[in-house]
């Protein structure tokens, strides 16, 4: 599991109801994914000299708890699968003692050739350190949650 450290929420992360921002959930764990990047060969140094990278395509990201001003979180992050040109990850916001989860976010990154900008399979040095962090995450448990979409209410209107 790879950690990420944040300062204490800042006022201008949060909204009217006291709490943070939407939004400011996705940017922070943005940062985690940097993590995870960093980890698995694609730190700044290596993008540049392989001129290659990773976007997202997809995110599931949840909410389980308020975060308020000035509190202090952490991210917990680990790769939970990958392929010859995908990441699937999977960060915890979680109160800066780690043992409770504010929120949850599943991404999809797709590796990208910056001279083509189009979707490619990693450079050998990437494939190989991404194998490597994907070893290291192997044994750690496959988080509730993971895999899962928004369920209901189905079409229509049951109100």
């Amino acid at each position: 599991m790879l950690t990420t450290q944040y300062p204490p929420v800042p006022e201008s992360y949060c909204d009217y109801n006291g709490h943070l921002n939407e939004g400011y959930y996705l940017v922070m764990l943005s940062l985690a994914t940097d993590t995870i990047l960093d980890a698995a060969g694609l730190d700044e140094v290596h993008r540049a000299k392989h001129q290659f990278s990773a976007f997202t395509v997809q995110n599931n990201l949840r909410y389980f708890k308020e975060v308020r001003q000035g509190q202090k979180v952490i991210a917990h992050s680990q790769l939970l699968s990958s392929d010859r040109k995908r990441l699937r990850i999977w960060h915890e916001l979680r109160n800066e003692e780690g043992t409770e989860t504010l929120a949850a976010i599943e991404c999809l990154l797709v590796g990208v050739d910056m001279q083509t900008r189009h979707s490619a399979a990693w450079p050998e040095p990437i494939r190989v350190a991404i194998q490597a962090l994907q070893e290291r995450h192997f044994d750690i448990e496959w988080p509730k949650g993971a895999g899962n979409s928004i369920a209901m209410p189905e079409q229509g209107c049951s109100a």
